[in-house]
């Protein structure tokens, strides 16, 4: 969290909370082997839904953030991520990805090697 995050109420201001989320997105990703950018194969969001629980506030320990991958579909996944303190669930997201061709802009499937990979975390 950075001091900058924070509105004069002391809360973290709500867009924020796309930056916490995406920073616990990306490395996800990369432990399952995707690498950006990969021959035209890129992931673009689609769509993204933010629960705000309980405000949080500034301070200088971290917050836990954790995400997951709760469905693939054939050009598309969701991941599910959720800010926490302890117990306390603060904020709950779902985001839609979407696996992109930027030389033609359309939506592709993705590798079958990293479609595999994100079926066997689902699965586990």
């Amino acid at each position: 969290m950075r001091f900058s995050d924070v509105d004069v109420y002391g809360h973290v201001n709500n867009v924020k909370y796309f930056e916490y989320f995406r920073e616990s997105r990306i490395p996800m990703m990369e432990r399952l082997g995707r690498s950006l950018p990969e021959a035209g194969f890129h992931v673009v969001v689609a769509q993204t839904d933010v629960d705000y629980k309980v405000p949080i506030l500034f301070r200088l320990e971290p917050y836990d953030v954790h995400s997951r991958i709760t469905h693939v579909g054939t050009k598309s996944f969701t991941i599910e991520s959720e800010i926490r303190d302890g117990e306390t669930l603060l904020s709950r997201a779902r985001v839609v990805l979407v696996c992109f061709d930027s030389e033609t802009q359309r939506s592709i499937e993705p590798p079958a090697a990293y479609r595999e990979a994100m079926l066997a975390v689902v699965k586990a």
